[in-house]
């Protein structure tokens, strides 16, 4: 499921319509690497790396979905609601003034990804198609990494700009009753 929600991301950025739009983004290729110190890609690159997998409480239900099915009553227990953050980091290669392309990249993901409040379906990949309700994301909230300086040299990396976004899915604990 975890799986599903980066390729729906990589699908999101990868859309070839936004090829005009964000041309440098459209180029770049999207990985999900941890962002050590050793990672250099080789050509110009977003990588949304997964940090963080919690419940979102404030989506917690205690209420089951009730389903009627030829004649009969189907219980679905309601599914745990997962939050995932990731953190989203430009790496261009080659040309000039390097910090300003990542800047540029980095503005071009952000544009795209905040278009979203919930993920939409035409990106669904695998297990996310037809989860209800829409699933939601955010992006750059203020509430993102605590301190990114820690975060960084904890992963053995300089500090550098990123984007953090979360998206929350429903992952099924119970079989329906």
């Amino acid at each position: 499921m975890i799986r599903d929600l980066s390729l729906t991301l990589r699908a999101l950025l990868d859309d070839p319509a936004l090829a005009s739009a964000v041309p440098e983004l459209a180029a770049a290729q999207i990985v999900f690497d941890r962002p050590s110190e050793q990672f250099s890609p080789a050509q110009t690159t977003i990588d949304l790396f997964l940090y963080d997998i919690r419940e979102n409480l404030e989506m917690r239900s205690s209420e089951p979905l009730l389903e009627r099915q030829s004649g009969q009553a189907v219980i679905h227990p309601p599914p745990l609601r997962v939050a995932c953050s990731y953190l989203i980091t430009a790496w261009p290669v080659g040309g000039a003034e390097l910090p300003l392309q990542e800047h540029r990249l980095l503005s071009q993901a952000l544009q795209v990804l905040s278009r979203y409040p919930t993920l939409p379906a035409a990106f669904l990949q695998g297990s996310l198609v037809g989860q209800q309700p829409p699933l939601p994301m955010l992006t750059a909230q203020a509430d993102g990494l605590k301190d990114p300086a820690d975060f960084w040299a904890a992963i053995g990396n300089k500090l550098r700009p990123a984007i953090t976004i979360t998206a929350t899915l429903a992952v099924d604990r119970f079989a329906p009753i």
